[in-house]
């Protein structure tokens, strides 16, 4: 066990209800130290999806510190709408709206921590000693999550501009993302071993996104039922499309050690690497294969293609982004998850996503129940 990130850990950063923006800097420092806990038991060669979800919510933080998403739209509001800036009566309703995406991010960001980071955690204790990764010991911790189609949840805002939420449906596909990480432990072929955990980071990916679609469709929407109203509606409506825009600009980009990607524009290679690693560059196993369909990933779409336009197709995908992969509206489930598909496909090898989302000197001040000073 990598630094006590156990289940009991993972609800005591989730009950933090009154420090949203420390809780989210614990629950990035959380994925990454599963990150390594998993790397403990599955190996350094595929990493697990706890990885990619360190920089995910590093992202999600720049909307819970409000003022950073302040600053965005200020930047924006400077270049294309100056004069709301001055306006007194603009203020509030900016401050609003502002608010209530933050909300949602933070709700987002700890519905899903609260989930799989006790998979993660549950999953990475248990099989930690080789003598202790047996089916019967599988079974207890599949068993700690329920049957049931992934549903997103319901969600509502209070008078008081509070979420009210409930979980909708089942989590029949942690429980089978489990399985495959469980088959990964012994399966000796490094191009196997890489498919099944493909299979079981897309699957957490897919239910994940699939409960966050309120969350996120709310918090671009923010703008639109808190602005319009302002100024007589014509201004008010114009600023809620500065801001929606600001806010999917800056959802849509995530910052990864050595790059940043624009996830409106198609994904591109690791820096200094082919686009998918070689294990991973033929997908084989059959129910990856319906994943990748049932998501619009390229590997099924050469299905029932001729030779001459398979070539084609394989020539496209050796180049250094994949082309389509990128996401035209992020509040549509669809969009998010083809470019979340290919993401984890070309990076699942990368260790350069090892790296800590935070100094040695913010981690203490973290653990001492401050937030620290200075960029984050």
């Amino acid at each position: 066990m990598v630094d006590g990130i156990t289940p009991e850990r993972v609800r005591e950063i989730v009950a933090m209800a009154d420090r949203p923006v420390l809780r989210n800097l614990l629950i990035t420092r959380g994925y990454h130290h599963l990150t390594l806990a998993m790397a403990q038991v599955l190996g350094s060669a595929d990493f697990a999806w706890p990885i990619f979800a360190v920089w995910a919510s590093k992202q999600a933080g720049q909307f819970i510190r409000e003022e950073e998403l302040g600053a965005w739209v200020s930047t924006l509001l400077a270049a294309r709408m100056p004069a709301a800036l001055d306006s007194l009566a603009l203020r509030a309703p900016i401050r609003r709206a502002l608010t209530q995406i933050a909300r949602h991010v933070t709700g987002g960001n700890t519905t899903v921590f609260a989930e799989l980071g006790v998979a993660f955690a549950a999953f990475s204790a248990s099989f930690a000693e080789p003598a202790g990764r047996t089916e019967e010991r599988l079974a207890d911790v599949v068993g700690l999550f329920s049957e049931g189609p992934s549903l997103p949840d319901a969600l509502t805002v209070a008078a008081d501009g509070t979420l009210e939420r409930r979980q909708e449906g089942g989590q029949t596909m942690v429980r089978e993302a489990l399985v495959y990480y469980f088959k990964a432990l012994h399966e000796p072929r490094p191009g196997a071993r890489a498919e099944l955990v493909l299979l079981a980071n897309g699957l957490c990916g897919l239910h994940e996104q699939t409960r966050l679609q309120p969350y996120i469709a709310g918090a671009l929407a923010a703008p639109l039922s808190e602005l319009p109203a302002a100024e007589g509606g014509l201004i008010g409506a114009a600023l809620a499309t500065v801001m929606r825009r600001a806010a999917t600009e800056l959802m849509m980009t995530m910052a990864l050690p050595g790059q940043v990607l624009r996830m409106g524009s198609d994904l591109p290679a690791p820096p200094g690497r082919p686009l998918w690693p070689e294990e991973l560059a033929r997908l084989e196993h059959p129910r990856l294969l319906r994943l990748a369909e049932e998501l619009g990933a390229y590997e099924a779409r050469e299905r029932g293609l001729g030779l001459a336009d398979r070539v084609e197709v394989w020539l496209r995908l050796g180049g250094q982004e994949v082309q389509g992969s990128g996401a035209d509206d992020w509040s549509r489930l669809g969009d998010r998850m083809r470019y979340i598909f290919e993401y984890f496909r070309s990076r699942q090898r990368d260790d350069s996503l090892l790296a800590p989302p935070f100094s040695a000197a913010q981690e203490q001040d973290m653990l001492a129940g401050r937030v620290p000073a200075g960029p984050l």
